[in-house]
């Protein structure tokens, strides 16, 4: 990953099985900023049993190798990288032939032994969302993935609400699986608010996932808790904003704040004329404005010196006026 927070445009099924609107996601995903465009892939007779409702849907929204191919070659042009999402042991086996960056396991998938197993044995990145699972069944799922041979591990928290609503999105929630795991961390986002993933990245997220459509009137699963390709550029736009604004972990001061330092801090000055020869006490030294001398912290230091030269009324002090 090069950018924090790198920021996946999870086009899912939303092509609604038609290779034509994939490259218009990818299209859209390249013009909205984002690192990454992602997809799923699978075929329906591998995925539910025929008499679930959900086969006749899903069965629509099949991509073919071919397609996949043709849209990963277009997410080359266009500099994006091509993640996939996939759903069985022969879609892992036929990504990773075609040349995927990596692999995104969902969270239906945590509880797929051998789809675990088949991802993690091609070595490359995957990520992994945690929806609709405990902490148990998330140790669960990164033991299988890291003893087949997943080094580079990332987790997605996820709430599986589609739409998420903002006070069911639990943010926090990404501290604690950090903490247990020593991953990267991220938020795949199914909400409907473009400012959310500016929350998660001030949250801890590097890794954001987030649902888009070229038209959230379009019939299928996902339109309506997706997001307009605008409406993307903006999710993207306050993420980046967010990541600038977090800055890093660390406590140090600026270049640009040293003068305001100088103005704004004190130093120890002479209260009264103090003469050449004098003991310093201090009863004879005052804290004022700027910062060009001693600083008030080392009073200690200077109490009981001898100066070597006369010390004029709010004259800062300088360690060079007294005897070692």
């Amino acid at each position: 990953m090069k950018n924090i927070p790198y920021i996946i445009a999870e086009a899912g099924v939303n092509h609604n099985g038609s290779l034509e609107n994939a490259i218009k996601l990818v299209d859209k995903a390249y013009e909205s900023g984002a690192d990454c465009i992602k997809f799923q892939a699978f075929s329906a007779d591998e995925l539910v049993i025929k008499k679930e409702p959900q086969y006749e849907m899903l069965s629509k929204l099949e991509l073919s190798e071919e397609d996949f191919e043709q849209m990963m070659l277009c997410s080359k042009n266009r500099r994006l990288e091509f993640l996939a999402t996939p759903f069985s042991v022969k879609w892992v086996e036929i990504l990773y032939e075609l040349g995927v960056a990596g692999f995104k396991i969902s969270s239906g998938s945590i509880n797929s032994l051998n789809l675990l197993e088949a991802v993690a044995k091609t070595n490359l990145p995957v990520i992994l969302s945690t929806g609709m699972s405990n902490m148990v069944d998330v140790s669960i799922a990164v033991r299988i993935l890291r003893n087949n041979g997943c080094g580079d591990l990332s987790l997605l928290h996820c709430v599986s609400l589609y739409p998420t609503p903002i006070d069911k999105a639990n943010l926090f929630a990404m501290h604690v699986l950090k903490k247990e795991f020593n991953v990267s961390v991220g938020f795949s986002d199914h909400t409907t608010d473009v400012n959310i993933g500016a929350l998660a990245v001030a949250a801890g997220a590097s890794i954001l996932e987030k649902h888009f459509t070229l038209d959230k009137n379009m019939e299928g699963p996902d339109h309506k808790a997706s997001l307009s390709p605008e409406e993307l550029g903006e999710y993207i736009k306050f993420a980046r904003l967010s990541s600038i604004i977090c800055g890093e972990e660390t406590k140090m001061i600026l270049l640009e704040e040293k003068e305001t330092k100088k103005v704004a801090q004190s130093s120890l000055v002479a209260k009264r004329f103090i003469k050449k020869g004098e003991e310093i006490f201090k009863d004879m030294l005052a804290e004022k404005r700027p910062s060009t001398g001693i600083s008030p912290m080392d009073i200690d230091k200077v109490i009981g010196k001898i100066t070597i030269k006369d010390i004029g009324i709010d004259e800062a002090l300088k360690y060079e006026y007294f005897l070692e």
